[in-house]
């Protein structure tokens, strides 16, 4: 078995009360250990993504900026191309492209777009990528998908090699994500286009291992070593986690108590329960990069000054 990938820590923030707040908070992030700021793609009141990467790049030096997930249906992907292209100007080498189907569908209503099914979501977002992996590897691109297309596209300004992710919890998504990623983000499944009766169940430990089986087997021959990574639905540093699991977790999962600690999903208890739910989630798993909510980037600190890099 080859050696478990060492700890890293995003936070996921959708902005800040202000321009000076956010400048802050992307800093501290930097300063207190974590390896990512990433930003949601949503049609509600969060910030610009790109925009608010824009303004992280200015005011952190280490920091990978990245997004969770960018929704392939919102953009053209030659030019969302450009503009990230120019972002990495800012933050050269920094970039963690996440892309996703878009999952939301209040997101395409507000848009003004189309809700597509599921899989012609997953199609779209696949010729996504491919266009914009090609632009960002070679420089040019011609060719034209079911869904989408670029007709003589120029990758301009070059950028630095960037890392991939995409992620889910449905098999079409996470086979998508085996195929095309670098970093492939598990997850409950969402395919209803929101969190119904069906997340709970879905977020569940034992479909994890399912879900970390399809990436494995749709991998095939790929010479890429996935990165897995999970974004926390809850987190909590509370001294009681059986009693929080009880009052507060059971109710927000759909699950009872017992079952909804035990999601990965769900990162519960004191610094030392902490630690040692996620360093046996690595083993189970091999989920070495989790992301918390904004509002946990202090909370969480002293987990991420002992496991960071471990």
């Amino acid at each position: 078995m080859n050696d478990p990938r060492p700890f890293r820590f995003g936070v996921l923030a959708g902005g800040a009360r202000n321009a000076a707040a956010w400048r802050e908070q992307c800093r501290r992030a930097e300063d207190l250990g974590y390896s990512s700021l990433l930003v949601p793609d949503h049609m509600d009141r969060e910030w610009g993504p790109l925009t608010s990467l824009a303004i992280a790049a200015e005011h952190t030096s280490s920091l990978a900026l990245g997004t969770l997930m960018l929704a392939a249906g919102l953009r053209q992907p030659a030019v969302l191309y450009k503009e990230l292209a120019t972002l990495d100007q800012a933050a050269p080498g920094r970039l963690e492209i996440g892309l996703g189907a878009g999952w939301l569908d209040s997101d395409f209503i507000r848009a003004g777009l189309p809700v597509e099914p599921a899989p012609v979501r997953i199609e779209r977002l696949e010729e996504t990528s491919l266009i914009l992996r090609e632009l960002w590897d070679r420089g040019t691109v011609t060719t034209r998908g079911r869904l989408v297309s670029a007709d003589g596209a120029v990758g301009e300004p070059r950028p630095q090699p960037a890392r991939w992710a995409m992620g889910g919890g449905g098999r079409l998504m996470l086979r998508a994500a085996a195929r095309h990623a670098d970093i492939v983000s598990l997850s409950a499944q969402l395919s209803s286009g929101r969190k119904d009766s069906t997340f709970g169940p879905s977020a569940r430990a034992e479909r994890f291992d399912e879900r970390v089986r399809w990436v494995r087997e749709a991998a095939g021959t790929r010479t890429v070593e996935h990165e897995f990574q999970c974004l926390l639905f809850a987190a909590a540093i509370v001294p009681d986690s059986a009693r929080y699991a009880d009052r507060v977790l059971s109710r927000q999962f759909g699950l009872p108590p017992a079952e909804a600690l035990d999601s990965p999903l769900a990162l519960i208890g004191g610094v030392n329960e902490v630690c040692d739910r996620l360093l046996a989630r690595r083993e189970r798993y091999g989920i070495s990069y989790w992301v918390l909510p904004a509002a946990q980037q202090e909370p969480f600190a002293e987990v991420v000054a002992r496991l960071a890099g471990k």
